[in-house]
């Protein structure tokens, strides 16, 4: 069996490899690409991978990791000034959706429990996807962006509730107990609860103890413990394995590790994510297609239209204007990840039908291929919104300029908060210039919290490209790595000039024979220490031999301008 697994990995990643690349080359997203290669090598397609069993293993193990790196992305405490529409626009949006469908099911014939299983799968968008895209658009920290991540917060959080209550309201044989609700509502909030006592209590001691040692190694062990370890205490509660390990990346998340633990594990997150969209395609039924053919135009139009007017109509209410609020609708249009959990869930408890199983995974899967679509033209959706409805955005001018939180801007970002870098932080204080900083030692981060609260300070490594991100590097005006690894200032300049062609990098060389290799990286200022020491020396040799300031400024940069301490 385990051969047999691992097998499938390597027929998964290794069709993978050409159809992403072929679907990038035609500009079309590689999500998309991963989508369609499980449809091909899947039961349905080549039958490469036949056994159903290994393949809902490997797709619960990959929302499962997948979902924890998403769990990583967000902070409870970073919803700022959209946590009312978060919180509330996020339930009722929901609710409506889930009573929507409801609602069709009856008037259809089919019974309020299949309709409740399939609005709760509906009402679910896809975060992995909308902050690809989002990510990909530099859209997460836009009006709309903000709003949409915040609802899908709340929307991961209550596929606690839903996977806890489902298989006890929603089962056909015999009527549920007041007991059994009250028992399946206290292990899920009782598990949120776990997560936000060892998330405040437990884990920053634990993972300051970890970075302490520097060791990446163990630092990354210790979180991907987490993660399975929150896994299975979920599952043995009855609820998900994947729950579990979303709610582990959310309670890290929550601690001054988090960018440092995006960081850690962003090479392996893109293999997660190509491991849980092909699973997807795996397990679309093509003969689904076949025999219920009229379903897939109403897939395909229905809900996005329903859950978008549903969501846009949501956060109109709360009076957010009305461009923001169409654009957020569009982009929570989709069936998501999370509802494919609660298709796995149903299933293996057997309180689904075969028809809603393949409806829900169709609908996951077709309405994500559109997603792309949809959040490229809603800018001009909305543009028309606005345009047919100009009275309703001056109710919601207050509502609109409270969202518009400033950022920083023209800043500098400094690599490494040890003496050098600190000391250029002072000067730049002195100045009242913005800066931020990032750094790897949790007792510096620690420290300077404590000292200044309300300058940004991130725990992580500058050559992250999801750090330079959170750090607005994009809209930068200078970098400086002050720190003294050699390799890593490399890697930082390298991933930071991709980022912004325009930002000024100012670093150091510890020797002179490493210099021209952080220019060809795309450092516009090296400072040699070896240089730099020996002109000051020579500086004050001089001014003690009474030679003035100007001669000894022009012998300066004559030794600048040649660049070598090998000048004599």
């Amino acid at each position: 069996m385990a051969s047999s697994i691992l097998l499938d990995i390597l027929i998964i990643f290794s069709v993978a490899v050409p159809v992403a690349y072929i679907f990038h080359r035609l500009k079309i997203p590689t999500i998309t690409g991963f989508l369609a290669t499980g449809v091909l090598i899947g039961p349905s397609g080549l039958g490469l991978v036949q056994d159903m069993q290994r393949i809902d293993l490997l797709a619960q193990v990959g929302v499962a990791l997948l979902v924890f790196s998403l769990g990583l992305e967000f902070s409870l405490k970073h919803f700022g000034e959209v946590k009312l529409v978060a919180i509330f626009g996020g339930i009722m949006q929901i609710v409506f959706t889930t009573l929507a469908v409801v609602g069709i099911s009856l008037s259809a014939g089919t019974g309020w429990r299949e309709g409740l299983l399939l609005g709760c799968a509906i009402a679910l968008s896809s975060t992995a996807i909308v902050y690809h895209i989002f990510s990909q658009k530099r859209l997460i920290d836009s009006p709309y962006g903000r709003i949409a991540m915040g609802m899908l917060i709340i929307q991961d959080l209550s596929a606690v509730v839903m996977v806890a209550l489902l298989p006890i309201v929603a089962a056909t044989s015999g009527e549920f107990s007041g007991a059994q609700v009250f028992n399946a509502l206290i292990r899920a909030f009782a598990v949120l609860a776990a997560t936000l006592v060892i998330s405040k209590y437990v884990l920053p001691y634990l993972l300051h103890q970890v970075t302490s040692t520097r060791s990446k190694e163990l630092f990354l062990i210790t979180v991907l413990v987490l993660a399975l370890g929150f896994g299975y205490f979920t599952d043995y509660l009855g609820l998900s394995f994947a729950l579990g390990a979303f709610l582990a990346g959310l309670a890290v998340a929550e601690t001054d590790f988090r960018f440092h633990a995006l960081s850690e594990i962003a090479p392996f997150r893109y293999c997660f994510n190509g491991l849980f969209f092909v699973s997807i395609g795996m397990l679309v039924n093509i003969s689904f297609f076949k025999t219920s053919w009229w379903i897939i135009p109403l897939i395909a139009i229905g809900i996005p239209f329903c859950k978008a007017a549903i969501t846009t109509t949501v956060i109109m209410i709360l009076r957010y204007p009305i461009g923001v609020a169409v654009m957020s609708g569009l982009a929570l249009s989709q069936v998501g990840e999370f509802s494919f959990l609660i298709a796995i869930v149903t299933k293996k408890a057997g309180i689904i039908t075969p028809f809603l199983y393949d409806f829900t995974i169709t609908s996951a899967f077709v309405t994500i291929l559109l997603t792309p679509l949809i959040v490229n033209v809603s800018p001009y959706i909305a543009k028309l919104a606005e345009k047919a409805l100009p009275f309703y955005n001056a109710r919601c001018a207050k509502r609109s300029s409270a969202i518009s939180a400033d950022h920083m801007k023209g800043h500098v970002i400094i690599c490494g908060f040890g003496p050098l870098g600190s000391s250029v932080g002072h000067i730049l204080e002195q100045a009242e210039k913005d800066y931020l900083v990032l750094e790897l030692n949790p007792n510096t981060v620690r420290r300077l919290k404590t000292k200044d609260s309300s300058r940004p300070v991130y725990l992580g490594d500058g050559a992250s490209a999801e750090i330079l991100y959170k750090s607005g590097i994009e809209r930068a005006d200078v970098l400086a790595i002050t720190a003294p690894d050699y390799m890593n200032s490399i890697a930082i300049i390298k991933q930071a000039r991709a980022m912004n062609q325009k930002v000024k990098i100012i670093t150091r060389a510890k020797f002179r024979n490493q210099v021209d290799d952080l220019y060809a990286a795309g450092a516009d200022i090296v400072i040699s220490e070896e240089l730099e020491a020996g002109i000051e020396m020579a500086r004050y040799i001089l001014l003690h031999m009474g030679i003035n300031e100007g001669t000894i400024e022009q012998y300066s940069q004559t030794v600048r301008a040649f660049g070598s301490a090998d000048f004599f």
